[in-house]
């Protein structure tokens, strides 16, 4: 065990003096996530706020303007511009001035005094389907929160008026709905993951480029005990990252972390593994840095994809979602997800831990089987 302890020292002590000399893949590996974990907390918003919109009020009431105003309160709808017909907006939203128009019949305040349902005309630029979506649902509970406060507006009694509807909603986990949330988590799974792959990879075929597989060849080392020493310099700045990522996104992002810590790191732990796995056997079937790296672009985005990472599994056709269960990185989105925003139990997670821990033992042994084949 001495001797085996003692080549093991000595090899990982050579691999991160290595690793230490090659500072742009450090700089690669360490400052890089930092920055995509920022942007894309940003800008996978699906939050739509400050629509431009144009507003044509036929009507020219009281009413109809409290309205208006009702809409404008929050940040979802900017009225940018007011129009004295519907063909004038229309002709704005063609230029790309608008991304919707309302329009206020002449009859608005009548049908409200008369208690009869006030039909209002709503138009949207559906280019971005996503968004007119989104505007649209927003557009509707935007009105019928106005039209709920119109007795307010007249200086009447809220209780007298006949008909009203009472929704009481809970938002569990989320109660702000803070989208980012759901970005960064996932974001964090999977820059966990390809980062262990992609460097891994790289580190492993340089070997082969300068030569130094023959020498380490030549060595008493093992070959298990050289794929571990070349593979724990990598585990460990991984772990780094998953750390920095966390930091980040509590620091930033205010993400809430009440579940186990632990299962958070033993379940990071796998996933490293997992990601190193896959590098080598990439690297075990490429001849050049540039070869690896294209195959690990490759595999990556579909693991990317199918893990839950932007979009639920559940939304995805069937045949994906089948596919997805061989993906480890979809455990390990639904693991972080489980105990910073949900705090999940540890029964709750475990079958998906134990799929993590299986997937990575699996690919782990793939590439130490293909290593040793080499």
């Amino acid at each position: 065990m001495s001797d085996f302890l003692r080549r093991y020292w000595a090899l990982t002590v050579k691999e991160v003096q290595q690793l230490m000399r090659n500072r742009g893949l450090l700089i690669q590996l360490l400052i890089p996530p930092t920055v995509v974990l920022i942007v894309f907390g940003y800008a996978l918003n699906p939050e739509v706020r400050h629509l431009r919109m144009g507003v044509v009020d036929q009507s020219m009431t009281p009413q109809s303007r409290a309205f208006v105003d009702s809409l404008t309160e929050n940040e979802s709808f900017d009225v940018s511009q007011r129009f004295l017909s519907a063909k004038d907006a229309e002709a704005a939203l063609n230029r790309l001035q608008l991304e919707m128009f309302i329009v206020i019949p002449t009859q608005f305040a009548r049908d409200l005094r008369a208690g009869q349902p006030a039909n209002l005309q709503l138009v949207i630029d559906a280019v971005d389907a996503n968004t007119a979506q989104i505007s649209r649902g927003y557009m509707q509970q935007g009105m019928m929160w106005a039209l709920s406060h119109y007795n307010s507006w007249n200086g009447l009694d809220p209780l007298v008026r006949p008909g009203a509807v009472s929704i009481d909603s809970t938002v569990l986990y989320n109660p702000g709905l803070v989208t980012p949330w759901y970005y960064v988590t996932g974001i964090m799974a999977v820059l966990m993951f390809i980062n262990g792959s992609l460097v891994a990879s790289a580190l492993a075929v340089k070997e082969k480029e300068t030569g130094t597989i023959e020498q380490l060849l030549m060595t008493p080392a093992q070959t298990a005990e050289m794929l571990l020493a070349k593979t724990t310099p990598v585990f460990v700045l991984l772990m780094l990252v998953l750390m920095l990522a966390l930091t980040v996104s509590v620091l930033v992002f205010d993400l809430p972390f009440r579940g186990s810590f632990v299962l958070f790191v033993v379940s990071g732990m796998f996933a490293a593994l997992a990601g190193i796995g896959i590098g080598v056997t990439l690297a075990t079937v490429s001849k050049s840095q540039q070869q690896a790296q294209l195959l690990t672009f490759f595999v990556n985005p579909p693991l990317t994809l199918l893990s839950g990472m932007g979009s639920p599994i559940d939304n995805m056709p069937w045949y994906f979602q089948k596919i997805s269960i061989v993906n480890p990185l979809r455990y390990l989105v639904q693991i972080i997800r489980g105990v910073t925003i949900k705090d999940m139990p540890f029964n709750a997670l475990w079958p998906d831990l134990a799929a993590l821990v299986a997937f990575s033992i699996i690919l782990f042994a793939i590439s130490a089987w293909r290593f040793r084949k080499q």
